[in-house]
């Protein structure tokens, strides 16, 4: 089976909003006034967060787009030794997999393809072009590093196997995001088994939908699906136009999650002052969902810098809800272009916090649960929920969370009573006080020397069922 990359070349206008880099090519950049990406940077650019794109290289010497390249800050380049010992000699900037060497920039093979030579480069730019640095353009995640990872030739030719081992090394080195602005038509089980193990290691892929019948009609993949755009565990993405129209090359359908501007960008290409084919660092008019999908990474990327702990899930149901409604304008896809038009903005307000250090609880269940980071601990009955908490329930601010969102939090250890209580276990008449993590026994008359005649009223009653969320110390006085 083979990938391919699906572009067209086919022009601006940017209406002033909140932070405006000062890029001399940014008024050219009108697609990210589109997805209000002032807004989101007036809040993070992408620090901490890191983008694979596998692609047909990165010109990591570009010099809009340099020091915004991921390093293995473990590796020690050109000595001949793979210092970190993730089977990759010399990986410093990322590693090319068709050519089986360190440098994962573009090659120029014979009768290479001058858009497929820039494509990774575009896509990286879009993504992370460096901003305020008087140079060109800036991307939408500005403060993330681009992992490259070369995985399709100068023809826009790749294998899946090769794709596989591409996705392995980002997740292996610790990408946030992994960019897939490719598609093939042939379903592989390897590589959806590929995108499922990398969801469960916390990485979450974004891929193109494609652009119809070679690039110029869209196709209705609920007919003929994409790959890995239709396989459960990514974003699937289409193009629209500057107005949210659906592009006419876009592909579409039930397997797409998201949609975003693809056409008239402006990014980066490879630079070689030296070749006639590729002496401006920088390409006008692309089209295409591959610019489409480098957007909708760079979202999830800022995402990601916002709130470090999301899972894969959670992100992709942040972009999903927070994307603008695009169904009037596109009547005759409705359903077919996912939850509407990326708004990064949004995405960005709503991933900040994610429920953290909040309590919540599903409508229909009383159970209160407190969450951070990412984690959800249940109070096991209202006593111990009130040995933390005064006042009354109208003023404690639960939030109501849907089944979707509350299954995406991981499941810690219960909350116990806090230190300094009473508490019995309702199948026992021992009483314990809880000291340094641990239940201490206590008799009758310890207890009112303690606690005074109305000792019983200052008793939490326990369910046995909890017992385990305590340690007791046999030996405590």
């Amino acid at each position: 089976m083979k990938i391919i990359i699906f572009f067209l070349i086919f022009v601006f206008a940017l209406p002033a909003l909140a932070y405006v880099p000062s890029d001399p090519m940014y008024p050219e950049q009108g697609y990210l006034a589109q997805i209000n990406a002032s807004f989101a940077w007036d809040r993070i650019q992408g620090q901490g967060s890191v983008v694979a794109v596998l692609d047909s290289g990165v010109d990591v010497d570009h010099p809009d787009l340099k020091m915004n390249v991921w390093r293995n800050e473990d590796e020690i380049p050109n000595d001949g030794i793979d210092n970190d010992h993730n089977g990759y000699i010399d990986d410093v900037n990322g590693w090319d997999f068709v050519s089986a060497m360190p440098s994962p920039k573009p090659k120029l093979e014979k009768k290479y393809d001058v858009s497929s030579v820039n494509h990774g480069t575009a896509i990286s730019g879009l993504i992370a072009a460096v901003a305020n640095n008087s140079k060109g353009i800036t991307g939408l995640s500005f403060s993330s590093k681009i992992m490259p990872v070369r995985v399709m030739d100068g023809n826009g030719d790749g294998d899946v196997s090769v794709l596989i081992e591409g996705i392995k090394y980002a997740v292996n080195n610790k990408a946030d995001v992994i960019n897939l602005s490719l598609v093939g038509y042939d379903y592989a089980k390897e590589l959806e088994d590929i995108v499922n193990w990398a969801e469960e290691k916390g990485v979450l892929i974004v891929s193109a939908s494609g652009n119809g019948n070679g690039g110029t009609s869209g196709v209705n993949l609920n007919t003929s699906p994409s790959y890995p755009a239709c396989y459960e565990k990514v974003i699937a993405v289409s193009a629209l136009d500057e107005n949210g129209k659906k592009s006419s090359f876009s592909n579409y359908g039930t397997c797409v999650d998201l949609s975003a501007p693809g056409e008239k960008i402006t990014s980066l290409g490879y630079y070689d002052s030296t070749n006639p084919d590729f002496t401006s660092p920088y390409v006008s008019n692309w089209s295409g969902t591959s610019f489409s999908t480098a957007l909708v990474s760079a979202a999830a990327s800022l995402v990601k810098s916002k709130s470090n702990y999301l899972t894969p899930r959670q992100i992709k149901g942040i972009l999903e809800n927070s994307a603008e409604d695009i169904s009037n304008v596109n009547p005759e896809y409705t359903g077919q272009l996912g939850s509407g038009q990326l708004d990064a903005f949004k995405a960005v307000e709503e991933a900040d916090p994610f429920f953290r250090g909040k309590l919540i609880k599903l409508k229909d269940f009383s159970a209160v649960y407190y969450v951070e980071d990412g984690f959800k601990q249940l109070f096991p009955s209202e006593r111990v929920f009130w040995s933390w908490h005064s006042g009354n329930w109208d003023q404690q601010d639960i939030q109501i969370v849907s089944q979707k969102d509350f299954d995406d939090l991981i499941q810690k250890n219960n909350i116990a009573v806090r230190e300094g209580n009473l508490l019995k276990f309702l199948n026992s008449p021992k009483i314990y006080e809880l000291w340094k993590g641990e239940l201490c026994q206590v008799d009758e008359v310890k207890v009112k020397e303690l606690y005074g005649e109305n000792w019983q009223n200052k008793v939490l009653g326990i369910q046995p069922g909890f017992f385990t969320n305590y340690v007791l110390n046999p030996n405590c006085q």
